[in-house]
């Protein structure tokens, strides 16, 4: 069987999806502006990927027979890249290297010993409501995904300009960070600040698209699944 997009040592980006919206009711990936309404599923969308990002992923969701529950309704999927699963490979592997230097995770691996902990986990990135940029704000809000542990979705400026700012602009671009959290948060949080053991704040790089069957928030690239550590 040939499995595609998991490349250890990956020494250059080919995924090129735009972190920012220019407006709420607008996604933008590719560096092109879409419409935020696909006309397909959730997992139809993930799966007609031009760039192939989501491959190895849908992968591994077919295999754990996942897609009817990618596809329910009302719910938001914090959708996790290839280059997420392939962070989790390297992590894994260096962890068991510690015991046995020759020793290598694998793709391959997850598909014989890991497919119950995928299926389990993969419930924090699912949250049971439509979650799109205009329900949003900066302080953030607080959700619960499937696991019943709390996240926190925050819409807030940004000053970067590799996230679009302009320094010629008085507007500021937007973008959304999801936060998963390991620790209750105090009343009058700020979202920002939270870090390590608390939480973990994850920049969401394609946001608001809105499939026939509910909403996607994709991750950024540098983001490890599960937040194996």
């Amino acid at each position: 069987m040939k499995f595609q997009k998991i490349f250890i040592g990956i020494l250059g980006l080919i995924l090129t999806t735009s972190i920012f919206s220019c407006k709420n009711d607008d996604y933008r990936i590719g560096g092109e502006l879409h419409d935020p309404n696909v006309k397909m599923s959730t997992y139809d969308f993930l799966k007609s990927n031009k760039y192939g990002t989501f491959d190895t992923l849908i992968l591994l969701i077919d295999k754990a027979g996942l897609k009817e529950k990618l596809n329910q309704s009302n719910q938001t999927f914090f959708a996790p890249t290839d280059y997420a699963i392939n962070n989790y490979i390297l992590a894994r592997t260096l962890k068991i290297q510690r015991v046995d230097p020759f020793k290598k995770w694998t793709l391959d691996s997850i598909l014989k010993y890991d497919m119950a902990r995928f299926a389990d986990s993969l419930n924090i990135y699912f949250v049971n409501k439509n979650i799109v940029n205009d329900d949003l704000n900066k302080n953030g809000t607080i959700f619960k995904n499937l696991k019943n542990n709390e996240v926190v979705v925050s819409y807030e400026e940004t000053e970067n300009t590799d996230m679009g700012n302009n320094s010629n602009s008085s507007l500021r671009p937007k973008v959304v960070y999801f936060t998963y959290l390991y620790q209750k948060l105090d009343p009058n949080f700020d979202v920002t600040q939270i870090q390590y053991p608390v939480g973990i704040r994850t920049l969401v790089q394609t946001s608001n698209v809105r499939t026939t069957t509910g909403a996607v928030q994709v991750l950024n690239n540098n983001h490890t699944l599960f937040y194996f550590r």
